[in-house]
C-alpha cells in the first residue's frame, strides 16, 4: 500500500509534470489517476476552447474515440453470458441485407479485428463525403452493407466497422439502441457519468482542433467505435473493472489477436506483453490514453482536445510517477 506522504510527493510530482508539458495558451489535456477505484490525482491546462479562451478542468469531457470499444466488446460479452449469443455466430445471423461475407464472418472475428472487413470511411469517401458532412449510425451501416469484399489476406487488421456492426448486434439481440444497453446495463449500475451521444455538444465539452490549432466539426456519428464522452476520472473509475469487476470478466482475454507487435487484442483492449491493458483514441482534435497496470491497481487516463496535443508525453510521465518506487522522482 502506498503511505500518504508517498501519494501526495507523487500528487505534486504529477503537477509538475502536466505544468511542463502542456501548454497553458493552446488545446489541453487532462488527466487522471486511480488506484484500487479511488482518483488520487486529477488536473487539467490548457484550453477547452480556443475561440472564448474557457480553460480544461477536471470537470470537462472528451470523446475518449476508441477507448469506446471495450464498452461495445464488454456488451457483447454480457450477451453471451446471457445466453443470447455467441461469439461464434456469423454476424449474419443477428444483421440482415449483409454482403456475402455476413454468412462467414463471426462476431468473434469483429471483437477482435480479425474479419478482414475494411474500415467505413473507405466508402464514405468514396461517396464523396468529408469528415464534417454529416453521417448518420444508419447511413454508415449502409456504408458497410455497400462493401461487397472483405480485405485479402488472414488475421488481424483494426477496423472501425467491426464495431459498428457490433452495435448493430447489440440492438437487434437486446432490443435496445447501444447507448441504451450501456446506460442501462453498465453506466447506471456502477454510478460512472458516461454518456454515449455521439457527436455530443454540450458547455462541458472540450471543442476539437487540428494540428494548426483550427475548429474541427465532425459529423460521423457511428456508434460502437467512439461517441462515448467522459472525463478521464470516470476512465479512471471504470478501470478498476479490470482488478476485481463484476461485469469485466476473464472472457476479456478469450480469443486475443496478435496484432503483429507483440499486442494482443482482447474484447476492445490490448493486453501488451508486459502485462498492462491500454488502448488509445482519435477522433478529430479529442485524443484519448487508456492503461491499466499490470497488477491492475492503477488506471491512468490522459485526454486532450487537440489532434497534436502531447497526450504521449503526459502519460509516459505520470507512469514515470505512479509506477516508481516510493523514494522516485519524475524522470522528466
Amino acid at each position: 500500500m502506498r503511505s500518504e506522504s508517498t501519494v501526495d510527493k507523487r500528487v505534486l510530482l504529477s503537477d509538475a509534470a502536466l505544468a511542463r508539458i502542456v501548454d497553458a495558451t493552446a488545446p489541453g489535456c487532462s488527466g487522471a489517476v486511480g488506484v484500487r477505484g479511488e482518483v488520487v490525482w486529477a488536473a487539467a491546462r490548457g484550453l477547452a476552447n480556443l475561440e472564448s479562451g474557457a480553460p480544461v478542468t477536471t470537470a470537462t469531457r472528451f470523446d475518449m474515440a476508441s477507448v469506446a470499444k471495450q464498452f461495445t466488446a464488454t456488451a457483447i460479452l454480457m450477451l453471451q453470458r446471457d445466453g443470447a449469443l455467441s461469439l461464434g455466430d456469423p454476424v449474419g445471423s443477428h444483421l440482415d441485407r449483409l454482403p456475402a461475407w455476413g454468412r462467414a464472418v463471426t462476431l468473434d472475428q469483429l471483437m477482435h479485428h480479425t474479419s478482414r472487413l475494411r474500415d467505413y470511411w473507405i466508402r464514405l469517401e468514396a461517396d464523396g463525403l468529408t469528415w464534417s458532412d454529416h453521417v448518420s449510425h444508419a447511413q454508415t451501416v449502409d456504408a458497410i452493407r455497400r462493401m461487397p469484399t472483405l480485405e485479402p489476406g488472414e488475421g488481424y487488421s483494426y477496423s472501425n466497422s467491426n464495431y459498428v456492426l457490433l452495435a448493430e448486434v447489440v440492438h437487434a439481440v437486446s432490443g435496445m439502441p447501444l447507448r441504451e444497453f450501456l446506460t442501462e446495463r453498465i453506466f447506471a449500475p456502477l454510478e460512472l457519468e458516461l454518456d454515449p451521444t455521439p457527436l455530443l455538444v454540450a458547455p462541458d465539452v472540450a471543442r476539437s482542433y487540428d494540428a494548426d490549432q483550427l475548429l474541427l466539426s465532425p459529423g460521423w456519428e457511428a456508434s460502437g467505435p467512439m461517441g462515448i464522452f467522459s472525463t478521464p476520472s470516470e476512465l479512471a473509475r471504470w478501470g478498476d473493472q479490470y482488478r476485481e469487476g463484476d461485469i469485466i470478466r476473464d472472457d476479456v482475454a478469450e480469443g486475443a489477436a496478435d496484432d503483429g507487435t507483440g499486442d494482443l487484442y482482447g474484447a476492445g483492449i490490448y493486453l501488451e506483453p508486459d502485462g498492462r491493458l491500454s488502448h488509445n483514441g482519435r477522433f478529430g482534435g479529442h485524443i484519448t490514453a487508456f492503461t491499466v497496470s499490470a497488477d491492475r491497481d492503477t488506471t491512468i487516463v490522459v485526454m486532450c482536445n487537440g489532434h497534436v496535443s502531447p497526450r504521449t508525453e503526459l502519460d509516459a510521465a505520470l507512469w514515470r510517477i505512479w509506477d516508481a518506487p516510493a523514494d522516485a522522482g519524475d524522470e522528466g
